[in-house]
């Protein structure tokens, strides 16, 4: 028997954990569409405004191996309205709402004529945290759909919020959003990269991995709900991280803007691949497995790094990063200074070879 990648999610079987989240790549009918033919588990719209809007160009760049973008592009609720009642798709659609642009009863509004037309879970996105509780507590009583929300990222108080919004009666949080705003200045003009009004722009990508797997463990400690992880994610071992810090499902925007979506296809095959090599049959098994062995580590001191020659192919950039000074070549092989070495870390982690381990004093 293969792996088992299939997840539960709001009253869906999804194929995969794998979510094509909020962006340009589900902003109407055709686009969808097209991500369809992918290895996606679950579609999210565009966040949907009341009205059609477009965003001053440029308004997206990449940005080293991630991703700033300006882009507030829309096609408006009157048109997605029709792209729901077109759509034809076998992968679920989780329909999102750009609540930041809209009062709380005219995104309940929104919501409701989507439901109408055919959404069958509806998603509210704000950077103001007390405007998705109050917006959750009005839609769990008009609307007869799952309801979820999208979380900004740095909520300082995000224990609170989540219990909040656990109360209101949301269904599934998604975190996070991307981080910003932020800019990038082109040297070449003086100018900002973005054509936004102000130049400014929002990063996400490769470069806020930490930032969400963070935020992700967090929120599942909080709440036993479906967390979906967005930001961050561009391989399957990226997934495999927002997976066992909790996730049930993992999001990706950047890295198909980047790549194309057949990214979706490489990661699957990825998360297949390791869990079969790890002896798993399911991919429920991994999540939140994070959690679990970290209540088992205890702290580790007194340890140095210890470089195995048979492995080292003389790179020398542990001796370049050692900021300790203390791993040193002599001949044709490095070595390290019991007495100078701090056990800090950094050789180990960029070591290409896995010549480094750590052993005791």
């Amino acid at each position: 028997m293969g792996v088992d990648l299939s997840v539960d999610f709001l009253g869906f079987r999804l194929k995969n954990p794998l979510m094509l989240t909020e962006g340009p790549l589900s902003g109407d009918l055709q686009l969808i569409e097209r991500a369809s033919d992918y290895d996606i588990g679950l579609i999210f719209t565009k966040g949907i405004r009341p009205k059609r809007a477009v965003s001053p160009m440029p308004y997206m760049s990449r940005y080293g191996r991630s991703l700033i973008n300006a882009d507030w592009s829309d096609i408006g609720l009157e048109e997605w309205l029709k792209v729901i009642e077109r759509l034809d798709s076998s992968i679920p659609l989780v329909t999102s709402i750009a609540k930041n642009y809209v009062r709380v009863d005219d995104a309940v509004d929104m919501a409701e004529l989507l439901v109408k037309a055919g959404s069958r879970i509806i998603s509210f996105v704000d950077y103001v945290p007390a405007e998705l509780v109050k917006t959750v507590r009005l839609a769990k009583k008009r609307l007869k759909v799952p309801v979820m929300v999208k979380l900004p990222p740095f909520i300082r108080n995000l224990e609170e919020v989540v219990g909040q919004l656990v109360e209101a009666g949301v269904d599934a949080i998604a975190a996070m959003d991307s981080i910003g705003p932020v800019l990038s200045v082109d040297t070449t003009t003086g100018l900002p990269v973005m054509g936004s009004e102000d130049g400014s722009g929002y990063l996400s990508g490769r470069y806020i991995l930490p930032v969400t797997l963070k935020y992700v463990y967090d929120i599942s400690h909080y709440t036993d709900l479906p967390v979906v992880g967005v930001g961050g994610v561009s391989d399957s071992d990226s997934a495999l991280q927002m997976i066992m810090v909790g996730a049930t499902g993992v999001g990706m925007v950047s890295e198909p803007l980047l790549k194309g979506l057949r990214v979706f296809n490489s990661v699957a095959r990825g998360i297949e691949s390791f869990l079969s090599l790890n002896g798993y049959s399911s991919v429920t098994e991994i999540r939140g497995v994070t959690r679990k062995k970290l209540k088992t580590r205890k702290p580790i001191t007194g340890m140095v790094a210890y470089i195995d020659t048979n492995l080292c192919n003389l790179c020398g950039l542990c001796e370049i990063v050692c900021y300790a000074k203390a791993i040193h070549r002599r001949n044709d092989s490095y070595s390290v200074d019991d007495l100078s070495c701090t056990g800090c870390g950094l050789c180990m982690s960029v070591c290409n070879r896995g010549a480094i381990t750590y052993v005791a004093k």
